[in-house]
């Protein structure tokens, strides 16, 4: 089964431009202070070092691969993530925790989550919630058969 998350670019520029606008506001605040013009109000300078780390935080999380497009492919005994730059294939052993998620029982809407290690990967379905409960099983089923029993993990 082959499954594409479609990203809107538009967002990653947005972001970009908020995160760039964060950025200048704590830059032309220092460089207030080195004219001398500027009064040293710790509070203020305080609030220019949060604009500044939030604003970097923006842009550098516009960059990740969960910020572009992905393509899910699901197999016998490995996923491949093919995104922007990388192709990455895993086991499903490797998926540390997965999650269903159904915002609204009215609506036709529900997302499932994947985590592998420190990343999380999102892949939500718009009007398919017998698609996404279907993956969802698939997954959870091929993860527990990937990840060794108990009963063997005491044995080693």
């Amino acid at each position: 089964m082959e499954h594409t998350v479609r990203k809107n670019p538009r967002n990653r520029v947005a972001l970009r431009i908020t995160g760039a606008i964060f950025v200048l506001i704590a830059i032309a605040r220092v460089l207030y202070l080195f004219m001398g013009e500027g009064s040293k109000n710790i509070f203020i300078t305080l609030l220019c070092v949060i604009c500044f780390v939030y604003g970097a935080r923006l842009i550098k999380e516009t960059f990740r691969p969960q910020a572009y497009d992905i393509t899910y492919v699901f197999l016998d005994k490995t996923m491949t993530l093919k995104m922007r730059k990388k192709e990455l294939t895993l086991g499903y052993g490797e998926i540390t925790d997965l999650g269903y998620v159904v915002p609204n029982e009215s609506l036709d809407y529900s997302l499932i989550q994947i985590y592998i290690g420190k990343e999380q990967y999102v892949i939500p379905f718009s009007g398919n919630m017998q698609v996404a409960e279907a993956l969802y099983g698939m997954l959870k089923l091929k993860r527990d058969e990937a990840l060794p029993s108990e009963d063997e993990a005491t044995d080693e």
